[in-house]
């Protein structure tokens, strides 16, 4: 069944929620309803999932309490920015986050939200092509909300915090929903009036917590370290290591926590 909230507040974006119990991805679902006709704006939630992924499809935790949606974007601007849009959802994610009273929100590159390093949320972008001529997006958000981090499984991959814990009391999931879109909804809407994603690029500097921090990246099977400069308007991380200017693309990072 599909549910019109009354806390959306978009021009671009048309949500059209459907909520599910228990669902084993929401972003599997999302891609098969898009393949089904569905277009831009649906957004499927569920309380929990039993095989959440993240990327490089590790697993992502979903315990009853948590944000688990996925939502569907047409790409901005040309196939070639569709990655773009990943930095994009994870600065409306924190927007949504800070809006609840969370401080010290950090964005690590390319899709984890932080608090003082703590894991907080997580965003997997995924492409699909629908059609010959159409392209879609699925964003997958999961936010660690109303689910205390003691009662959370002891071999999460990374230190973790939850909104409750930050705050010490329950927040409503669907008022953090709809303050996600809607701020999904304004960054595309700059992004559309400028063809360009010059203002999501800027945001997420400002707020990135691997921005002049040593790191070490891990890609095809080789270590790197290195101090992280800046990232490029493709969204690759541009690493300052020994042998010179490194561009990551896909890799993971890790921060070593000395700065620059």
């Amino acid at each position: 069944m599909i549910n019109h909230f009354n806390c959306f507040k978009t021009t671009i974006i048309r949500p059209r929620v459907i909520s599910i119990d228990s669902i084993d991805s929401t972003n599997r679902k999302t891609k098969e309803l898009l393949v089904q006709g569905e277009s831009e704006g649906l957004i499927v939630t569920a309380r929990t999932q039993t095989a959440g992924r993240g990327r490089k499809d590790r697993s992502w935790y979903s315990p009853i309490g948590g944000l688990y949606f996925s939502i569907a974007l047409k790409p901005r601007i040309g196939p070639e920015q569709a990655p773009l849009l990943g930095l994009l959802s994870a600065c409306a994610v924190a927007r949504g986050i800070r809006s609840l009273g969370v401080e010290n929100v950090r964005l690590k590159w390319p899709n984890d939200v932080l608090v003082q390093q703590h894991k907080i949320a997580g965003i997997l972008s995924e492409s699909i092509q629908v059609d010959d001529n159409h392209l879609r997006i699925v964003v997958g958000i999961g936010v660690n909300q109303n689910c205390p981090v003691s009662e959370m499984s002891e071999h999460l991959r990374w230190p973790t915090t939850s909104i409750i814990d930050e705050l010490g009391k329950e927040t409503s999931i669907e008022a953090l929903l709809c303050s996600i879109v809607n701020e999904m909804d304004e960054l595309l809407q700059a992004v559309e009036n400028d063809s360009s994603y010059a203002v999501v690029l800027e945001e997420w500097r400002r707020v990135s917590s691997t921005l002049g921090t040593r790191v070490r990246i891990y890609e095809d099977e080789k270590t790197t370290d290195g101090i992280a400069k800046d990232i490029g308007e493709d969204g690759s991380l541009i690493v300052e290591t020994d042998e010179g200017l490194m561009k990551v693309v896909s890799g993971d990072v890790a921060h070593l926590g000395g700065m620059e």
